[in-house]
């Protein structure tokens, strides 16, 4: 099976040894097993490829390049290094419910469309006063046309897969260092001029919130989006970074977000032990 794999899952990581380990078993105890696992170290400070090879599983195959803290980089590597008919993303810090690719693959396979994502829930470091809380994209916020993406990026990082024939129109992710932090962001819309979105309303994905993720730069992130601004001016005003909202919004937000849980996500034991 590994020697024709149908998906290659790409996984960036530097410096997270136990929580990669959390990500790395949620992607083997997936119920659809034909894949590779393709993980990309840095150059962490820990016998990375010992590690890797302490999972005693052939479809894992590690690789180290320095990415010069572009994370894109090595996204691109990972990707260059594939062989799957699909590809698909994790962060080293994020994890995938059993039956994530399962349900994906089984869209995508009689579709037309290139790509299909899912939603997510937040946890970790979140609370009811938090940015980054309870669960996204809803069902009626996910609007995947161009002109929607750049004002806004709906689709969740981890929890899309893609055919990879895409790249072959759309090349891969950007390099340049405004981008980093919203990589996905730029790419989706690129896609998004050459194929529609499949839109699972699954909580599939549980992304964990602390202090060293991405979205946290907000000022790095915010020159990013200027410049979408600036590519895209004459089609529609990008977004802004959004402003840290109160607490009182905050509160009354996050507690309409906890009614959507109820109806979206399924409260079994694998999820209740990552809150």
């Amino acid at each position: 099976m590994i020697n024709n794999p149908l998906v290659s899952i790409v996984v960036t990581t530097f410096n997270r040894k136990q929580i990669l380990k959390e990500t790395i078993d949620s992607i083997l105890n997936q119920t659809f097993g034909n894949f590779e696992l393709i993980v990309i170290d840095n150059f962490s400070d820990y016998d990375f490829i010992a590690y890797m090879d302490a999972f005693n599983d052939i479809r894992i195959k590690p690789f180290q390049n320095n990415n010069n803290g572009i994370i894109a980089l090595n996204r691109n590597y990972g990707i260059g290094k594939s062989i799957g008919k699909y590809i698909a993303f994790c962060d080293d810090d994020d994890i995938w419910f059993p039956r994530k690719l399962e349900k994906q693959i089984n869209i995508l396979k009689d579709s037309s469309d290139k790509v299909v994502f899912c939603m997510q829930k937040h946890f970790g470091e979140t609370n009811i006063f938090s940015e980054h809380f309870g669960i996204g994209p809803f069902p009626f916020r996910q609007k995947t046309d161009t002109k929607s993406l750049i004002r806004v990026n709906c689709i969740p990082f981890s929890t899309v897969l893609l055919k990879k024939d895409i790249f072959d129109k759309v090349k891969y992710f950007s390099e340049e260092k405004i981008f980093i932090g919203i990589e996905d962001h730029e790419m989706w819309i690129r896609m998004s001029k050459v194929s529609n979105f499949n839109f699972i309303p699954e909580v599939l994905v549980l992304h964990r919130v602390h202090k060293n993720n991405a979205f946290s730069k907000i000022s790095s992130i915010d020159k990013g989006i200027k410049k979408l601004n600036q590519i895209y001016s004459n089609e529609i005003q990008a977004r802004i970074v959004r402003k840290n909202r109160n607490v009182i919004s905050l509160f009354l937000r996050n507690s309409f977000n906890l009614i959507w849980c109820k109806l979206f996500i399924s409260m079994s034991n694998f999820s209740k032990n990552y809150k």
